[in-house]
């Protein structure tokens, strides 16, 4: 009778993955990020590409567990847009107390939170046994393209390719990038708002990013009014801002010696500058 085959652990397929992206793509690299759910197997950051790799790693060789494997990528994607800072905070912690610190990695963080987005390639790490068949593959890639795949040979190599009819299939197993914005929790004060104005997606992202970024301030306490089911007036000391919702944008004013100066943001791109008025306007001194 023909022996079982043996496998290693899986924190030790981890490792291999670990050190081929860290190798691979200049990646600052880590094994079980935990940040309040399932651990994130390995999760490296690139500086250069300014993105971070994401593998998730099996050793089952079953249909079933290949098809579990990419699945997991589904829920990784819903905690990072649950919680895309503290998934920041996670990592960074992680590379201080493994010692990495050839990256500036809070000055590319910093830009995620600003763009309110984190971009991502996601991966899949799987033995030899599992790649065998790769009409499964396919089948499952139909669902999840974007989802790149990493074969771990007999031999602890890896590829980034299956072996089918005798040629390599590199296709298959490219990962394309994806953007998960980061969700901003909203305030019941805020919320109330934008459901009587009956916000669209972008206007509600826009006015709960700019609500979070104001009412966190540390240089001044921020005091928050609602008006009415109109709209929200911060006031830090003698000094007044106002966000008015709208269905498929936000109007942003400032009050500046006496005259209310207003904002109209339909994007992201346009809050930074709006953001960084509002600040300087209610952190001025009474």
């Amino acid at each position: 009778m023909a022996k079982r085959a043996k496998y290693k652990p899986e924190t030790y397929y981890q490792e291999v993955v670990r050190k081929y992206i860290s190798k691979k793509c200049g990646c600052a690299a880590v094994r079980e990020l935990n940040f309040g759910g399932p651990k994130f197997d390995v999760v490296g950051f690139s500086p250069d590409a300014e993105e971070f790799l994401i593998v998730e790693c099996k050793r089952t060789l079953r249909a079933v567990g290949v098809g579990q494997t990419f699945g997991q990528i589904i829920a990784y994607k819903a905690m990072i847009y649950d919680a895309g800072e503290t998934f920041l905070d996670a990592f960074h912690k992680k590379l201080v107390k493994g010692g990495i610190s050839n990256i500036r990695f809070w000055a590319h963080a910093a830009r995620f939170v600003d763009a309110g987005k984190i971009p991502v390639r996601f991966y899949v790490a799987l033995l030899d046994g599992a790649c065998e068949r790769p009409g499964i593959l396919q089948l499952i890639k139909r669902d999840l393209p974007e989802v790149g795949i990493i074969r771990v040979t007999t031999h602890d190599h890896c590829r980034e390719y299956i072996e089918s009819l005798g040629k390599k299939d590199h296709q298959l197993c490219e990962a394309s990038r994806v953007e998960i914005p980061i969700s901003m929790p909203v305030r019941n004060e805020l919320k109330a708002v934008l459901e009587h104005k009956k916000s669209k997606p972008t206007a509600y992202a826009l006015a709960a990013k700019f609500d979070s970024k104001i009412t966190g301030l540390r240089n001044r306490h921020v005091r928050t009014v609602r008006r009415r089911s109109h709209g929200i007036v911060y006031r830090a000391g003698e000094n007044f801002a106002a966000l008015w919702p709208r269905q498929n944008h936000v109007t942003i004013q400032v009050k500046r010696n006496g005259r209310w100066k207003p904002y109209k943001v339909e994007k992201p791109s346009q809050l930074g500058r709006v953001l960084r008025a509002v600040k300087e306007s209610l952190a001025r001194l009474d």
